[in-house]
C-alpha cells in the first residue's frame, strides 16, 4: 500500500511532541493515609453549580502538611474570598498556592487551595516532595481538605479546555489508574468497575466514576489519553468496566505505577474464533520498548478459500517506510498475538497494518522515548 507521506508527516510533527510513556507524572501531595474523595471526582457535576464540573480533585487531608507534586516555581501565594463572580480565582479557593512547572515542554499551572497557613514565599523555586502548607478548610469549602488543580499553557481560570485529571498524574504508592473513553456517552455516564478497585483503608468513599462534564467549557481530557472518564489509586488487579447499561464493556488489567488505556487491552483473550476479519488496538499505547498486537483470521477463510491464508503483519515509520515484518506466512482461522519489539527504532508515530487476501486494515501507535 503507498502511504502519503505529507499526511503522515504532518501527524508526526503534531503528535510527536506530546509523547509521553503511560505512567505518572507528578508525586503525591499528600501523605499516603489521605484519600481521593471519592464522591466528588473531576469533571463531575459542581456540587454548588450544576451548570460547571468539578476542575480539580479533593483530597480529605485535615490540618497536616501538604508537598509540592512538582519541581517549579512559586508564583503566587495569597488568598481568594468566597467569590463566584469576578476575581481571578471566582470559585472560593480560600488561602492557596500556585506553582508553575513544566511537564512536557509545557507550562503547567498546580493550585494547592483551601489552606490554613501557605509556608513558601512568591518566587521561590520548589523541590518535588517539598512542604508549601498546611491544608485547612478556607474559601468554599464545607470541611478541612486539599483542592488539587492542574491547568496547562495558562494560569486563568477561564481559558477553555486548560484543566486535566490529577488521578491520572500521580497514585498511591503500589497503585495504578485507568483511563477510557465510552463513545458518545453523555456528559456524568455513570462508570461501573468491579471488583472494588481501591486500597481500603484509606478509601471510605468512592462507588462509581463519571464522564467528564464537557459542557464545562474549561474540563479536558489528556493530550496523550484523550480519555472522557479516569478511575485513579487503582490496586493491581483485572476488572471490568462497564457503561450505559452493558453496551460499553472493558476488561483491563492494571500494575503498580501503570496508567493502563481500557479501551486497548480489552478482549485480551478470546474463547471464539471471529467471523470478522479483526485487527486490535496495540496494548501499552503509548509503549516502550514493547508491545502486543493481537489479530484474528475469521474462520469464514476456512470454508471460502484454504484451509489457511496468507497473513502479513507489517510496521511503517510515519514517512511510509518499512521498518518491520512481523508475520509473513500461511495462517489457519484463529486469535494472534504478536509482541513487537522496537528498542532500536527512535521514538514517533508508526503505523501497523495487517494485509489478508484483499483485506487490509491499519491502525496506529506511538513509540515513546
Amino acid at each position: 500500500m503507498n502511504f502519503n507521506k505529507t499526511l503522515f508527516f504532518i501527524v508526526f510533527l503534531l503528535l510527536g511532541p506530546k509523547l509521553k510513556a503511560q505512567t505518572f507524572r507528578l508525586k503525591r501531595p499528600v501523605p499516603e493515609n489521605v484519600q481521593v474523595y471519592g464522591n466528588y471526582l473531576y469533571g463531575e457535576e459542581r456540587f454548588w453549580d450544576a451548570n460547571n464540573a468539578h476542575r480539580g480533585i479533593d483530597m480529605l487531608i485535615s490540618y497536616d502538611t501538604v508537598y509540592s507534586a512538582s519541581n517549579g516555581t512559586v508564583a503566587f501565594v495569597g488568598y481568594n474570598p468566597n467569590n463566584k463572580t469576578g476575581g481571578f480565582e471566582p470559585n472560593g479557593f480560600g488561602n492557596y498556592i500556585r506553582i508553575k512547572s513544566k511537564w512536557n515542554n509545557k507550562d503547567i499551572y498546580i493550585y494547592y487551595a483551601h489552606l490554613t497557613k501557605p509556608i513558601v514565599s512568591v518566587n521561590k523555586n520548589i523541590t518535588q516532595g517539598e512542604p508549601i502548607a498546611i491544608s485547612g478548610n478556607t474559601g468554599n469549602s464545607t470541611g478541612p481538605h486539599l483542592h488539587f488543580e492542574i491547568r496547562e499553557n495558562t494560569y486563568l481560570w477561564n481559558a477553555n479546555r486548560t484543566r486535566r485529571n490529577p488521578e491520572l498524574w500521580f497514585a498511591k504508592n503500589g497503585m495504578g489508574a485507568i483511563y477510557g473513553n465510552v463513545p458518545n456517552a453523555p456528559d456524568n455516564t455513570r462508570i461501573n468497575i468491579s471488583p472494588d478497585p481501591k486500597p481500603r483503608p484509606p478509601y471510605t468513599t468512592f462507588v462509581w466514576a463519571e464522564t467528564y462534564k464537557f459542557s464545562d467549557p474549561t474540563i479536558s481530557g489528556d493530550d496523550i489519553y484523550n480519555e472522557n472518564y479516569a478511575i485513579g489509586d487503582v490496586k493491581p488487579g483485572t476488572y471490568t468496566i462497564t457503561a450505559l447499561n452493558g453496551n460499553y464493556k472493558r476488561i483491563v488489567t492494571v500494575k503498580a505505577g501503570e496508567v493502563v488505556n481500557a479501551d486497548a487491552t480489552t478482549l485480551v483473550e478470546r474463547n471464539q474464533i471471529s467471523e470478522k476479519f479483526i485487527l486490535l488496538q496495540n496494548y501499552p499505547n503509548p509503549f516502550n520498548p514493547t508491545t502486543t498486537i493481537q489479530y484474528t483470521v475469521p474462520v469464514a477463510v476456512k470454508t471460502l478459500h484454504a484451509t489457511s491464508q496468507l497473513v502479513k503483519l507489517i510496521v511503517y515509520d510515519a514517512l511510509g517506510k518499512k521498518v518491520a515484518s512481523l508475520v509473513d506466512k500461511q495462517q489457519v482461522p484463529g486469535n494472534y498475538k504478536i509482541t513487537f519489539d522496537a528498542k532500536e527504532l527512535a521514538g514517533g508515530v508508526y503505523f501497523y497494518q495487517l494485509l489478508l487476501n484483499n483485506i487490509i486494515e491499519t491502525k496506529k501507535m506511538i513509540l515513546a522515548k
